[in-house]
């Protein structure tokens, strides 16, 4: 049995015209003292790491203006956003459905000025329509960080290194972080001779390792059966160096594709030390916001049925408002994590955010 959420269930539920009525829209909530208490614990404790890191907070806007933030959010993601109209001016507003693009709005259009690089950091809620049965929530606290203007492999262990002391300092005990690189996935694809619409659905088959119906899309588009099994057998290959190394076997001298891999393999180097086992290398890994340009990585821990959060590099995100720069980040559900760390005995305490020591000591 899972545990609880920091959501809490309200005890009763008025009924209307014969029917029960919810007190709150579903996806959303109201949390409830003792687990409010926690929760700005668990976020001053994040928080705290970030700043240490060199980290500075900004806070969001609630709306944007659709026009503003639409070039920087995915098809998929405008059709789930929660839409408006500023009665000032008749312009279609959106509530917050994603930070990052907030943030690279922000700096591109120049409102931090020029200077490079920035290290910003946030606590906020994005705000995500979602199908009732779909079983997540619509309403998502987070607390994330965006590195801008560093490049390479720097950049990418930088903010590695910053999320595995996030999850160490809140005292998650069992946790893994899978690491990929999106241009692998997306080579072997291109090299595939897939159409770009056969392609996109091959993407989002093989996003929820959906492995029947990605043998199926390969085989409608025409992919030979070699090929196939080359697509099908990379996207389960997770574990450590030797992941690596039959990659490198898979796909011979293409040097499309062996360069993600040796990006990978120095960003894997800089993060495992010995006894260090958090750190997988995931080569079906990719997360779903096609902004995502380089290394990519998720946060998962057990009894939790997703993900806990995740990031990677957007080096063109930036580019859709009018400026381009090297870009990398995560962010984390704190709902999430939260739940995580309640199945893993462990408790934030405020003790631990002021003198620095590790909350699971």
């Amino acid at each position: 049995m899972g545990s609880p959420s920091l959501r809490a269930s309200l005890p009763s539920t008025p009924r209307v015209a014969g029917q029960e009525r919810s007190l709150t829209p579903v996806g959303m909530s109201t949390i409830l003292p003792d687990a409010a208490r926690r929760i700005r614990d668990l976020e001053q404790t994040l928080l705290a790491v970030l700043a240490r890191g060199g980290y500075s907070e900004i806070i969001l806007p609630m709306f944007e203006y659709f026009d503003v933030l639409a070039p920087g959010l995915e098809p998929e993601l405008i059709e789930k956003c929660y839409q408006l109209v500023d009665r000032a001016t008749g312009r279609l507003m959106l509530l917050r459905p994603d930070a990052t693009a907030q943030i690279a709005r922000t700096i591109a259009m120049g409102m931090m000025g020029t200077n490079l690089p920035l290290r910003l950091c946030y606590r906020t809620s994005v705000f995500r329509y979602e199908r009732e049965h779909a079983g997540r929530d619509r309403e998502i606290f987070q607390v994330g960080a965006e590195l801008i203007g560093v490049d390479g492999v720097k950049g990418d262990a930088e903010v590695l290194t910053l999320l595995l002391e996030c999850l160490n300092r809140v005292g998650l005990s069992s946790f893994k972080v899978a690491v990929g690189h999106v241009g692998f996935f997306t080579a072997l694809l291109v090299r595939s001779g897939l159409t770009t619409e056969g392609q996109k659905r091959v993407e989002q088959a093989a996003a929820r390792k959906d492995m029947p119906l990605l043998e199926s899309l390969l085989a409608g588009e025409g992919v030979t059966r070699p090929t196939a099994r080359v697509i099908l057998e990379a996207l389960e290959l997770c574990g450590g160096p030797e992941v690596l190394a039959r990659g490198r076997k898979l796909v011979g001298r293409d040097r499309t594709l062996l360069r993600p891999l040796d990006r990978l393999a120095q960003v894997y180097d800089r993060l495992v030390s010995p006894g260090q086992e958090a750190v997988l290398i995931d080569l079906g890994e990719f997360r779903g916001f096609e902004y995502y340009d380089g290394i990519v990585f998720d946060v998962f821990a057990p009894g939790i049925g997703a993900e806990l959060g995740g990031g990677g590099r957007y080096d063109h995100l930036m580019g859709r408002f009018g400026r381009m720069a090297a870009s990398t980040g995560f962010a984390l559900d704190v709902d999430r994590l939260f739940r995580a760390i309640d199945l893993s005995g462990d408790r934030i305490t405020s003790r631990a955010i002021g003198s620095g020591r590790d909350p699971a000591g």
